[in-house]
């Protein structure tokens, strides 16, 4: 075991793109072939993670199958071994499966523990495995485990009884601001469970909501990292089992930032951009930059994700814009070094009210309105976006989502949300964060991008005279909060009460969040941070009498 040299391949697979996932599989198998004795990929590695119902045709295992057989054709020839994920069928159905491929040898690993919580749903497309099989290369026994088996509680009892001398875990575990820390304890214990250590390998890159952050590790049977690989990039590492029976560590490439909140989240939102933007064909993207904390951090984002150079923004005033607003769009779009155009929407705004007026009887409410200039908005950037091909983001925060302070088919309009499962309190904090950071680990400038006035200054939708969000919204610091304890905790009236806020502001803001549900149903994905997200994660039926 001390000589034997395990290639970690923390990859960036593609859903669906079989022929690329193939590819790079064999073109980094060519790469460290003198270089290791093993290489390893991470869960579903040739499909890409999470496949959804792609896995219920037929005609992609079919796919599946020709790619392996690709894979072991040129392992025929190599004296390196390979693990690695694929969908295969056996005798209960389709499963998750680890294959291991040596020369001629080939032997298969079925995931027993399908996860189905949370934004995980793998019961419905695969058949669980029935028993944990210990894999044996170069006199090293290897307890093959897929993402779920290390979580389950229902430890491979039977792989520490069959004397395995090292666990290797293969996932495709997405990333939240709580996932670094519990899959490190996940490990931990069991490698202090069974006294032996573990190779962990996680997959990086985005997939529409998901986000997968690498951090893959290795952890000695004291339950100790002495290994851990870069989070956010895609990257090949080489590493000696000899380090397992060495009270050394070895040497990080980078800086503690792994336990950075801020750079993680921040992290997550740029690759998570990143790869829906290149993996759905898309160059380039528009927003609208209103001068806001919200527009200035999601135009920082896509500058950090995909370059200056194809990150447009657009300014919108309308009568009820004021200048600074103006010049705070303005002063983003420079520190950017962003393109920003100016479409002026007062002679469209007053068009609409003319139209609507005279089959409204002239009766036109304040908030139909101010939902006009929004809804204008949204079409001239849709305009815009139809016309040139670029991705819309949309700038929603999961505040203003949460209590429908948003409006559909106008700010609501886009293909990706990246701030979709920020709170505005956390938008502040990471602002102020982004703003601090002085080492070049973006495409963006280091320094100060988002201007201080966009997040000193009160929010405002500026869609009528001196309009201010608490003018419809309680102070952020409380909505958030409160929000945070209803979503993420699933907590009731009454023991948000508990917490001492006010019954009559809490059971205004649970009507507010229910009532949202149908816009939610409708908006652009994002993004997702949290432990509780809205889409995969948090399913609420639309019609919903239930109000407690």
């Amino acid at each position: 075991m001390k000589n034997c040299r395990i290639a970690i391949a923390q990859i960036n697979p593609t859903v669906g793109d079989l022929n690329k996932n193939t590819n790079k599989i064999i073109r980094l198998i060519k790469k460290y072939e003198s270089a290791a004795d093993l290489i390893i990929f991470p869960e579903l590695s040739i499909v890409g993670y999470p496949p959804e119902d792609l896995i219920l045709r037929k005609r992609l295992i079919d796919e599946v199958n020709k790619k392996i057989k690709k894979i072991i054709n040129y392992i025929k020839n190599s004296n390196i071994a390979v693990v690695l994920g694929a969908p295969l069928e056996f005798k209960k159905g389709i499963g998750n499966a680890a294959i291991f491929i040596f020369k001629n040898k080939v032997e298969i690993f079925f995931k027993n523990n399908l996860p189905n919580y949370g934004v995980f749903d793998e019961k419905r497309i695969f058949k669980a495995g029935t028993k944990y099989k210990c894999l044996k290369y170069k006199n090293i026994r290897i307890g093959v485990l897929i993402c779920e088996d290390m979580w389950s509680l229902k430890m491979p009892k039977n792989l520490i009884k069959d004397k395995v001398d090292l666990f290797v875990s293969i996932n495709a575990s997405p990333f939240d601001k709580n996932k670094i820390i519990n899959r490190r304890e996940v490990a931990k214990r069991l490698a202090l469970f069974s006294k032996k250590p573990i190779i962990y390998l996680n997959q990086v890159g985005g997939q529409d909501e998901l986000v997968f952050d690498g951090n893959s590790f290795a952890m000695n049977k004291r339950g100790e990292i002495i290994f851990n690989m870069t989070p956010w990039k895609e990257k090949v590492e080489v590493f000696s089992c000899a380090f397992f029976h060495s009270h050394k560590k070895k040497k990080i490439n980078y800086k503690n930032i792994e336990f950075s909140q801020n750079f993680n989240k921040w992290s997550a939102l740029v690759k998570g951009l990143e790869d829906y933007v290149y993996k759905n064909g898309f160059k380039k993207v528009i927003l609208g930059l209103s001068g806001g904390i919200d527009s200035a951090v999601s135009a920082a984002i896509a500058v950090d994700a995909i370059g200056n150079k194809n990150v447009l923004g657009i300014r919108m005033p309308s009568k009820y814009s004021s200048r600074s607003s103006l010049n705070d769009a303005l002063d983003s779009a420079k520190k950017l070094n962003i393109k920003i155009e100016t479409l002026k929407i007062n002679r469209v705004h007053q068009e609409y009210l003319t139209t609507i007026s005279k089959v409204f009887n002239k009766n036109i409410k304040n908030i139909t309105e101010e939902n006009l200039q929004s809804r204008i908005r949204g079409t001239l950037l849709m305009a815009y976006s139809n016309n040139f091909s670029h991705l819309l983001l949309s700038t929603g925060n999961k505040s203003e989502i949460s209590v429908g302070y948003s409006t559909i088919y106008g700010d609501m309009n886009g293909g990706f949300n990246v701030l979709k499962d920020i709170y505005k309190t956390e938008l502040y904090e990471l602002a102020k964060w982004r703003n601090k950071v002085n080492f070049k680990l973006f495409k963006g400038p280091k320094g100060i991008v988002i201007p201080n006035n966009s997040i000193q200054k009160e929010p405002s939708a500026e869609l009528r005279l001196d309009q201010k969000d608490s003018d419809s919204l309680p102070p952020y610091e409380t909505l958030d909060k409160i929000l945070y304890q209803m979503i993420e905790n699933e907590a009731s009236i009454e023991e948000i009460k508990k917490m001492g806020f006010d019954e009559k502001l809490i059971k205004r803001i649970r009507a507010l969040l229910l009532k949202a549900e149908y816009k939610r149903r409708q908006a652009p994905p994002g993004v997702k941070l949290s432990t509780k997200a809205f889409g995969k994660e948090r399913r609420y039926p639309i019609t919903n009498a239930f109000k407690v």
